[in-house]
């Protein structure tokens, strides 16, 4: 996880809590981008190494990149409460929810189209 001001990361928890009004068909809307462009523009001031990814998010915009670069920079913790949220919904706290679950879904190399591990070679 980088350290990255307050602004990107406030920026970027408000796209994924609030998914479905930033994203249509897995893709940022436009609506979406310019919460994205605003986060983008901080964050290349930031972490300059970070321009080559950011420009390839701009160009695909899908939501599995968001969520790459999200993994990169929020703390672990808010990216599990942020996922609990999609399942329990804004007014509901859902102690069932296993948090192993939803660590091994958002920190592990499972394809998020499929939802599977990829296939290794033997």
């Amino acid at each position: 996880m980088d350290d990255v001001g307050r602004d990107v990361e406030n920026l970027m928890k408000k796209l994924l809590k609030q998914n479905s009004n930033y994203f249509s068909n897995g893709s940022l809307n436009s609506e979406g981008r310019k919460i994205f462009e605003e986060m983008a523009r901080m964050l290349v001031y930031e972490k300059p190494y970070l321009k080559k990814r950011i420009r390839e998010i701009r160009k695909k915009g899908t939501f599995e990149d968001v969520l790459k670069l999200a993994e990169d920079i929020l703390p672990q913790e808010e990216l599990i409460k942020i996922a609990k949220g999609w399942y329990t919904g804004p007014y509901t706290e859902s102690p069932d929810i296993d948090d192993s679950l939803l660590n091994s879904y958002l920190f592990s190399p499972v394809d998020r189209s499929t939802g599977r591990m990829p296939s290794s070679s033997k």
